[in-house]
């Protein structure tokens, strides 16, 4: 691999493509590979010290295994996750939730009285082994009486016969607490652990950068992963899976009946996904190389919006998610 690091909701009336059986393989030198530079930049600093030492692909992976399993942001502590997760997670209680589905991908109906929809873009290839963005969360406003959760994640997951396989990062607000944002990750084969909060961001208005990575080398407990945000690593673990489908979406949640009030426009961007050992940027050139190119997600009836498009001045797509 050349500097392969971290990086990763669902839910929409919308057909969407199942994982990809027939996924083709891209061309690499018909890809829009990463600069070495941009990756050392963006790379957490202890990948770049084995990696300038020489370190295999091994060693780098059992670097991972040994380091903890959870860390927190800026004096965030451990009292401070289990006080919190268990009131952010309200906004999924109910839901039959999943990074895959067959039909109804991106629109859950939920025992709770309560319904997500999200917007976002996707890729179904599996064959991605992680992602490096971007994210600017803006106000995401939440109201009791209209958008009551948001999370502004993204996935990297497989499913594996019948079972749905993911890990993300993202940033949740909600209606109770307004000037919020709360950095989070998610792990559904961490089981009585799944949930983890790392950090309470009162900013919304700047960029953060987020990573997702699955080590090729394979465990007995499956394959080493890593996540962080900012540079710092703040969750490892291990998946039944070295490649998967990812995703960057918004989800949004209301009561039901109800309907959602507005909501300004967050955006992700500046994203390069890592195939192969090697970074590269999410753009059209990487769709031409696949079998199911970039799928745009959004639901015009709840007013649900995304627009997906490469700026002039950016190497990858920015996919920009509000509601009105």
């Amino acid at each position: 691999m050349l500097f392969p690091l971290l990086a990763v909701l669902l839910v929409s009336v919308m057909m969407v493509p199942v994982v990809a059986v027939d996924a083709k393989i891209p061309e690499n030198e018909k890809l829009d590979i990463v600069d070495p530079a941009m990756l050392k930049e963006r790379t957490p600093s202890f990948i770049n010290e084995l990696r300038s030492k020489g370190c295999s692909e091994e060693e780098i992976a059992e670097a991972i295994v040994n380091l903890p399993r959870v860390s927190y942001i800026s004096g965030w502590t451990e009292e401070d996750n289990k006080r919190i997760s268990p009131l952010l997670q309200q906004g999924r209680e109910g839901i039959d939730y999943s990074m895959h589905g067959e039909v109804n991908i991106m629109a859950e109906n939920r025992d709770s009285g309560e319904d997500l929809i999200p917007s976002g873009m996707f890729l179904f290839d599996t064959v991605f082994s992680g992602v490096n963005g971007r994210v600017y969360p803006g106000p995401m406003e939440c109201s009791s009486g209209g958008t009551k959760y948001q999370y502004l994640t993204t996935h990297l997951g497989k499913k594996i016969g019948s079972t749905d396989n993911w890990i993300e990062i993202g940033v949740e607000t909600v209606y109770w607490n307004p000037g919020h944002y709360y950095i989070f990750t998610y792990d559904n084969n961490d089981v009585g652990n799944e949930w983890v909060t790392h950090y309470d961001l009162t900013d919304g208005s700047r960029d953060y950068n987020f990573e997702i990575y699955v080590s090729d080398v394979e465990y007995q407990e499956g394959y080493p992963y890593m996540i962080s945000w900012e540079g710092q690593v703040v969750r490892t673990g291990f998946v039944p899976f070295a490649e998967g489908d990812l995703n960057e979406v918004h989800e949004y949640i209301r009561d039901d009946p109800g309907s959602f009030s507005d909501v300004s426009t967050s955006y992700v961007w500046d994203s390069y996904v890592y195939y192969n050992g090697y970074g590269v940027w999410w753009n059209e050139q990487l769709d031409a190389q696949l079998a199911n190119p970039t799928y745009l997600a959004q639901n015009e009836t709840e007013g649900v919006y995304g627009d997906f498009y490469k700026p002039w001045w950016s190497n990858a797509y920015r996919i920009d998610t509000w509601i009105t």
